[in-house]
């Protein structure tokens, strides 16, 4: 690390002095900063992605198709995925160096930060080999061997359904490649300062 020239304090003893805007470290902070901020922004505009779902009243699953057990399992299920919105979204904050995300442990950030861009990526792109294999009718039901039918809840979607349900498996994809940047960048600036 560069530091600048210490300065006296009032005992007049010597601080351990400030990084200098040009240090490799400083630049592992600004990296750090941009993609947990490009992160948190993914984020948003996947909520936002959500809503445009909603108000366009595409089918998205709901208690009242399950009874019995199944029931129970979406509202498990559902509770999981609510939790890792929350998660999810004040993560990228943490990486970023905000003052309450310095309080956590290193290896719980880094461990849920590695796992988000694992899952959103591994859902992503299952999707987007998904979509495609059906394209090209290798495998008309894709990798789940679902019909279209039960994917997009009809056997003649709108083509605003099937941009909407590609769209989504892309976001998925550039969630987890965004969250695998801000894990490795806040890797290696946490790395650094440790040192």
């Amino acid at each position: 690390m560069t530091f600048s020239q210490p300065a006296p304090t009032s005992a007049g003893a010597e601080s351990p002095g400030r990084l200098l805007d040009n240090s490799p470290s400083r630049d592992r902070l600004r990296a750090n900063r941009r993609t947990a901020h490009a992160a948190f922004i993914w984020v948003m505009v996947f909520l936002a992605w959500h809503i445009v779902w909603f108000l366009t009243g595409l089918n998205a699953p709901a208690a009242a198709d399950h009874h019995g057990v199944a029931r129970i399992l979406f509202y498990v299920f559902s509770a999981v995925v609510y939790l890792m919105v929350v998660v999810g979204t004040l993560l990228p904050l943490a990486l970023a160096n905000q003052s309450w995300g310095r309080r956590i442990p290193r290896w719980m950030l880094m461990s849920a930060a590695w796992t988000g861009s694992a899952l959103l990526s591994a859902r992503g792109l299952a999707g987007i080999v998904d979509d495609f294999v059906r394209a090209i009718g290798v495998l008309p039901n894709g990798l789940t061997g679902l019909t279209t039918a039960q994917t997009l809840g009809t056997d003649h979607p709108s083509s605003w359904a099937v941009f909407a349900g590609c769209a989504t498996d892309l976001l998925f994809a550039i969630g987890g490649l965004l969250f695998g940047l801000a894990a490795l960048s806040f890797q290696r600036a946490s790395v650094r300062l440790l040192a």
